[in-house]
C-alpha cells in the first residue's frame, strides 16, 4: 500500500518531466535576433516570405474572402509588443515549430532558397491532418482528438450514410461498399472535413488556407473558440456563410447577427464529436445537442400570435405543424448538379416541401409537417478509381432535404401577410390564404388561387432539370405525381 501512495505522489512529476522535456525552447536562436535561418525568423519576414513564394511559383490564393497571396498565407504577424511567437502563444510555442512541423529547425545555409528548402525536408504542413500523432500526441488532447476522429466534422456522416442507402438500399453500411468506390468518396469527403488546425489556426483548405485571424491573415496562434468570419462561415461559405452574411441576392442578413451572436451562440453542441456513437449519425440533424429554436431561445413563443397558435410545431398542432424556417426564412441556396464536379453550380429559391419523417418514431424534427428543403448535390452516378459506378437505390432517399437557412427575419412575405400588418386591427384567415396557403376559399366554398409558387411540386423539378428525380422526392413534393386536387387535399387537410 505504502509503494502504491508513493506512485500516486510522483506520478504527476513524471508526468510534468515528460512534457517539459517535448517543449524545449521555441528554436536555438532565443536570446539572439532571429534570423532566416530559423522557421520563426522567415516566417516572420514578410519581404522575405513574398521573394521566397515568387521563386517558388505559388499563386495567389482565391475565394469567398479577401484572396491572401502565398506569402501571407504563412506570415506570421507580430503584433505590437510581440518580439517572438512566445509572444503570441505561450504555451503552443514551448513545443516548437519543428515539434509540430518537423523539418529542420534551425538551418545552416546562408542563400534563403537553399535554406528554405533543407528547412522544409520531411516537413508536414498541417500536423492535424494525422491528430493522433500531432495535436492528441505527448499527452497534449488525446481525449478531444479521439472524439474527433469519429465526429460528424471529420467523417461528414450524413454523406456517408447517403450513399451508402442509395448504394445498397436500407440498412446497407457505408463499410460494406466496394473498397474502391469507398476510396474515391473519402477523398472527395477528405475536402470537406474539417482537421484541427483548420479550425482553432488557419482558414478551411477549401479558402485555400492561410492563417486566419483578420482580412490579411493571422500570427498562428491557437484560437480556442473559431473565428466565424475566418472559420465557421469560410468553410460553410456556399450556402450558410452566404445566406447568413445576407449575400443571396434580394435577402438580408440573419436578424441574429445583428444582434452579435455567433456560431457557437446557438450551437453550443460538442462541435468536437461524442465519440463512438456518431457513427449512427444520419444527418447533422442527429448530432447530440444540436442547435434548437425552441430551446432555450423561444421557448415561451407558443402563443405569441395567431401565426404560432395555429402552426407551432410542439404546440400539437398536426396537420398544421411547420418548421421555424418557413415562415422565418428567406432565399437559399440550392445545388443544382451532382457532387462534387459541379459543386459551385447553384441556384437561388425559397422552397417548402413535406417531411418525409413526420411522426416517424426516432426522427428528428417528427412534429413538423412542412419544412423548407435544399436540393443536395448527388447524382445518379459516382466517379470512382473502379469507373463509373451506379447507384442502384438512387432514388430510396429524396434529392431535396430538410434545411435550415441561417438568414432568420422577423418579417417576410410570409409573416407580415400585407403591409399594414403592423398598425391593422383587422385580420382574416384570408390573409393567409393570399401570403402562405396553397389556395384561398370562397364565400360559397370554391377554391381561389392563386398557389404559391414557394410549395415544392412535381412541375418544379421539370423546370430545373431534375425530372429524373420525381420518384426520389415523392415524399417531399406536395402533389401527388403531378396532381393536387381533388386526390391531394388530404395533404394539408388531414392529420
Amino acid at each position: 500500500m505504502m509503494a502504491f501512495i508513493n506512485l500516486r505522489k510522483i506520478l504527476p512529476i513524471l508526468l510534468s518531466a515528460v512534457l517539459i522535456w517535448q517543449c524545449d525552447e521555441i528554436n536555438s536562436n532565443t536570446g539572439t535576433p532571429l534570423t532566416e535561418q530559423t522557421c520563426e525568423g522567415c516566417h516572420t519576414n514578410l519581404s522575405v516570405l513574398t521573394s521566397l513564394a515568387a521563386t517558388a511559383g505559388i499563386s495567389d490564393a482565391s475565394g469567398q474572402l479577401t484572396p491572401l497571396s502565398a506569402s501571407q498565407r504563412v506570415h506570421i504577424q507580430l503584433t505590437a509588443g510581440a518580439e517572438d511567437f512566445a509572444d503570441i502563444d505561450s504555451i503552443h510555442a514551448r513545443v516548437t515549430c519543428s515539434g509540430c512541423h518537423g523539418g529542420m529547425n534551425p538551418v545552416s545555409e546562408d542563400d534563403e532558397q537553399q535554406a528554405m528548402e533543407v528547412a522544409h525536408r520531411g516537413m508536414v504542413s498541417d500536423p492535424s491532418g494525422e491528430p493522433e500523432m500531432g495535436c492528441g500526441g505527448t499527452l497534449c488532447h488525446s481525449d478531444i482528438v479521439r472524439k474527433h476522429a469519429t465526429s460528424i466534422h471529420r467523417q461528414v456522416w450524413g454523406e456517408k450514410w447517403d450513399l451508402a442507402v442509395r448504394f445498397g438500399g436500407e440498412g446497407y453500411r457505408y463499410e460494406n461498399i466496394p473498397a474502391g468506390v469507398q476510396e474515391s468518396f473519402d477523398r472527395l469527403m477528405l475536402n470537406e472535413s474539417a482537421t484541427c488546425g483548420e479550425c482553432h489556426v488557419s482558414r478551411p483548405d477549401d479558402m485555400n488556407g492561410g492563417f486566419a485571424g483578420g482580412e490579411n491573415g493571422g500570427n498562428h496562434k491557437f484560437i480556442k473558440s473559431p473565428n466565424v468570419d475566418y472559420t465557421c462561415t469560410a468553410c460553410h461559405s456556399n450556402t450558410v456563410g452566404a445566406e447568413w452574411r445576407g449575400d443571396v441576392s434580394g435577402t438580408n442578413p440573419d436578424v441574429h447577427a445583428g444582434f452579435g451572436f455567433t456560431c457557437t451562440t446557438c450551437h453550443t453542441e460538442d462541435l468536437h464529436g461524442n465519440g463512438m456513437i456518431d457513427r449512427e449519425i444520419t444527418s447533422i440533424y442527429d448530432v447530440e445537442g444540436m442547435a434548437s429554436c425552441y430551446t432555450p431561445c423561444h421557448s415561451n413563443d407558443a402563443d405569441d400570435n395567431l401565426f404560432h397558435q395555429t402552426h407551432w410545431a410542439q404546440a400539437g398542432n398536426s396537420m398544421n405543424s411547420v418548421s421555424c424556417f418557413v415562415c422565418h426564412g428567406q432565399n437559399l441556396k440550392h445545388f443544382q448538379a451532382g457532387y462534387p464536379e459541379n459543386y459551385d453550380l447553384l441556384y437561388k429559391d425559397f422552397q417548402v416541401g413535406l417531411n418525409p419523417d413526420y411522426q416517424v418514431d426516432g426522427k428528428p424534427h417528427t412534429d413538423e409537417k412542412w419544412q423548407v428543403v435544399r436540393h443536395f448535390p448527388i447524382s445518379r452516378n459516382l466517379s470512382s478509381e473502379e469507373g463509373s459506378v451506379s447507384l442502384q437505390n438512387f432514388d430510396a432517399l429524396p434529392t431535396y432535404k430538410r434545411a435550415s437557412p441561417h438568414n432568420i427575419q422577423r418579417w417576410t412575405a410570409r409573416t407580415l401577410v400585407d403591409s399594414a400588418w403592423l398598425t391593422s386591427e383587422s385580420y382574416t384567415a384570408n390573409d393567409c390564404y393570399q401570403s402562405c396557403h396553397l389556395h384561398g376559399v370562397s364565400e360559397d366554398g370554391t377554391i381561389t388561387g392563386p398557389l404559391q409558387t414557394f410549395y415544392l411540386m412535381s412541375d418544379y423539378l421539370d423546370e430545373r432539370g431534375q425530372s429524373d428525380e420525381k420518384l426520389a422526392n415523392e415524399s417531399v413534393t406536395v402533389d401527388e405525381n403531378g396532381q393536387l386536387f381533388p386526390d391531394g387535399c388530404q395533404v394539408c387537410h388531414s392529420s
